[in-house]
């Protein structure tokens, strides 16, 4: 199947119609699939102003030209306006959705409207329908896939979803669950689940040409460290007893910082004491995923460890096991429920305990008002400084006071605080694919943002967010070659995701954000007066953030100039 025949599908549920168009292939080559392809949707479809939950506010999955074919390469990404945040939100869902939506010849599935009932969107081959699901609606995310699983490859939202819990996701085939609220959208629009079952062989342009690509990606992959000797054999708690070494584990609603029962929680002492088999997608030779064989339930990954565990100083290794299993049941991100309740316990001055967590996640997921995020939350009980957020997205398990050139990352990213819009921790901490002095912020605005043009690009062709470990602007390019018959240079394809960049902050900045909102949590600055942990300087932290505006093209106040637009292409 060659690339650009692939299919634009628009699913209005208000009206129960579908209307499929040829994807344009000029579009492709400015926004390459994928988060390119979803952001260049939505800015054409939804005013920056209007309400996420509003029935025109479109939903849209979207693949990436190497989909299916190249290793790492199964990604469905979803993007939205985000409820939680406000802002422009893609995400990178793995699984096998992606890989199946492509071999329906699907570049891009946008659903708007507004069901009459609760509904679930069928696609079989090139068969596309609005089914009823009424019996479905009120079932989490467990039960809602093993009932539409024989149809394919399951996108469902769980209770949370259903009552528009700003911290909620949808959950692919019970394993991959994402962030920003996505989930509320879906369930403002009473849409249960997307099922889909593709029937086109995927199949490179230039077969032979291809495999040799392939094969080098590969060798790639094993020589790389942190993918073939951490991440395939302990998946994320590879990170663990590393993080924690160099005291970058925040804990305590980050007021303090390392934890003494890491070794617990680590990747070796969890594959020590469990018997495990490995979880992968589809051609993905990573298999960060594990299952318990006794339980079959998924382990969680670092960001559940941090969130139930380390963040809210809880040992209990069981707790946070059954806490991650609730998350991806209902839908909600685990993350934000886990920081929104370590700023709870802070709020109460009083440690949650393990037995506590699965009333308090299972409130949550019924739609209690801390559903509504740490930022809105804490805003209403007049406690915003708690909030460890950017944007309205609370902050992962990775303290930026010891990662300066990913403080930077989190402040200035269009999708609030994600740590995936630039991975700094890889050179800052891990040294792939270049060593960095995580203490300094200089010098880190020029490489930070070529750092986001390459995530941008690879988060487009649908890749893997490790892929960044293994491939880089000149590999890619030439597997869209050979694997989908595209020619993009190397640097037409970091300007693909300078371009992406810009129209998001274009975007966003249409939406209200503006400077002041490309910081980070006070608490991060200076010195915590709680516990003496030395944080960002101020001073520093505004001249880099300077220094990047000044990099970007942009004014001193964060907006893209005119130039840097019309260079780019962007009429918005």
């Amino acid at each position: 199947m060659a690339y650009l025949t692939g299919k634009t599908v628009y699913v209005n549920l208000s009206s129960e119609s579908v209307n499929i168009i040829e994807t344009d292939e000029n579009l492709i080559l400015g926004y390459p699939g994928g988060r390119g392809l979803g952001v260049k949707l939505l800015s054409e479809m939804a005013e920056p102003d209007i309400d996420p939950l509003s029935p025109v506010n479109p939903l849209i999955f979207t693949t990436g030209p190497l989909t299916g074919i190249a290793p790492m390469s199964s990604e469905v990404v979803i993007t939205s306006k985000s409820p939680l945040t406000g802002t422009v939100f893609s995400w990178n869902a793995g699984g096998g959705f992606g890989r199946e939506l492509k071999r329906a010849e699907i570049d891009a599935l946008v659903i708007t409207g507004k069901a009459k009932m609760p509904s679930v969107v069928e696609i079989k081959g090139d068969k596309i329908k609005i089914e009823h699901a009424e019996k479905l609606w009120g079932k989490n995310t467990e039960a809602c896939t093993e009932a539409l699983k024989d149809k394919g490859s399951v996108a469902c939202i769980g209770r949370a979803g259903e009552n528009k819990v700003l911290i909620s996701s949808f959950v692919i085939d019970s394993i991959h669950s994402g962030r920003g609220g996505i989930g509320a959208i879906a369930g403002s629009k009473l849409l249960k689940a997307v099922v889909v079952k593709g029937e086109k062989e995927l199949l490179p342009a230039s077969p032979e040409n291809f495999e040799q690509l392939r094969t080098k990606m590969l060798k790639l992959f094993e020589a790389n460290p942190v993918l073939s000797k951490g991440l395939s054999n302990y998946g994320t708690p590879a990170f663990v007893k590393l993080l924690n070494y160099m005291d970058l584990i925040p804990c305590r609603n980050f007021s303090l910082r390392g934890t003494p029962f890491a070794d617990l929680f680590s990747g070796e002492y969890i594959k020590a004491s469990f018997e495990l088999k490995k979880e992968s997608c589809p051609a993905c030779p990573l298999s960060c995923k594990r299952r318990i064989k006794k339980t079959g339930q998924i382990l969680p990954d670092y960001d559940s460890l941090w969130a139930f565990g380390f963040n809210l100083e809880n040992p209990n290794f069981n707790s946070v096991l059954l806490a991650d299993r609730i998350c991806k049941d209902y839908g909600l991100d685990p993350v934000s429920a886990g920081s929104l309740l370590g700023a709870l316990a802070e709020l109460r001055s009083e440690k949650i305990e393990a037995g506590e967590l699965e009333d308090l996640l299972e409130e949550i997921g019924e739609g209690n008002k801390t559903g509504e995020g740490s930022r809105k939350y804490l805003s209403g009980q007049k406690r915003e400084d708690l909030s460890m957020d950017v944007k309205g997205l609370e902050l992962a398990g990775f303290d930026p006071r010891g990662i300066k050139g990913q403080s930077l990352a989190y402040a200035i990213s269009c999708h609030g605080g994600d740590y995936l819009t630039a991975f700094m921790v890889g050179p800052e901490v891990l040294g792939k694919p270049l060593i960095l002095d995580r203490f300094s912020l200089k010098g880190k605005a020029g490489i930070l943002q070529v750092f986001e043009n390459l995530t941008a690009a690879l988060d487009s062709l649908a890749l893997c967010p490790f892929s960044v470990f293994a491939v880089n602007e000149e590999l890619c390019s030439s597997l869209l070659h050979s694997g989908a018959g595209i020619k993009i240079t190397p640097a037409e394809l970091l300007k693909a995701g300078e371009r992406i960049w810009n129209l998001e902050r274009i975007y966003n900045l249409k939406a209200g954000c503006s400077q002041k909102d490309d910081t980070l949590p006070e608490r991060l600055f200076e010195t915590n007066s709680v516990e003496k942990v030395n944080g960002i300087k101020r001073s520093e932290f505004e001249a880099a953030l300077q220094e990047y505006y000044h990099y970007r093209g942009w004014d001193k106040s964060g907006v893209p100039r005119m130039e840097k637009l019309k260079e780019l292409g962007i009429e918005y």
